[in-house]
């Protein structure tokens, strides 16, 4: 499975959630590859902390991308590839999105970001107009604060309003996504079964009915 991680705006969570999935994939026997893109290279630093058995991370540079999936996949030695997006919006961008299974949009409960999370959607729509390849997305709430806020239900009720597709998981403002940068150690490691793992627990669950349904669909198409 190919999972990417895209939003045009930083701050949202992007490169916590990435690593927090492919490290909670990894625990669970599975052979994954996270491809670090982003400028600041906060995966690649992340990685070196506390090496993950079943976690490859690597940072590579946009211009290389290309070739480097290409290879990777060929390679057949990874059960999933992760791929953590520049928060900026630029061509690798689009490449990424082309050639994805899942794409999960990290987005804080806030105009701004849905405003920014909505251009992300509609690069993904372009991408299938003119390919007419299906790319499941999702929209994924991050650093929610623990009650429910009037800027919640707005979020909550936009993302409604617009018809677009959400996690039923919610990412709530945790000190384990923060101190994970520290430690090198994911929630699924520190808070197995509770509070921060948790969430990535059940958010790894939506992602592998996703990917199901998806199969099941094109097997059907076929």
């Amino acid at each position: 499975m190919i999972i990417t991680f895209a939003s045009s705006k930083g701050g949202v969570g992007k490169s916590t959630t990435c690593a927090a999935v492919a490290a909670a994939l990894a625990g669970e026997g599975e052979s994954v590859l996270l491809i670090d893109l982003d400028q600041n290279r906060t995966l690649d630093r992340w990685a070196r902390k506390a090496p993950i058995p079943g976690l490859t991370v690597k940072a590579v540079e946009p211009s290389k991308f290309g070739s480097f999936f290409s290879e990777s996949e060929k390679s057949g030695a990874f059960s999933h590839l992760c791929i953590d997006l520049p928060g900026t919006r630029e061509v690798t961008l689009f490449k990424a999105l082309a050639r994805s299974d899942l794409v999960i949009i990290p987005a804080q409960a806030s105009e701004p970001d849905l405003r920014e999370a909505l251009v992300v959607v509609g690069d993904i729509r372009d991408i299938v107009d003119t390919t007419g390849r299906s790319i499941p997305y999702r929209l994924l709430l991050t650093k929610v604060f623990p009650l429910r806020t009037r800027v919640t239900d707005f979020a909550y009720a936009e993302l409604e309003r617009l018809g677009l597709p959400l996690f039923r998981t919610a990412l709530v403002e945790r000190s384990a996504y923060r101190e994970m940068f520290l430690s090198g150690l994911p929630p699924t490691a520190t808070e197995k079964g509770k509070g921060a793992g948790l969430e990535v627990e059940n958010l790894v669950a939506e992602i592998r009915a996703i990917a199901a349904q998806s199969h099941d669909n094109f097997r059907k198409a076929g």
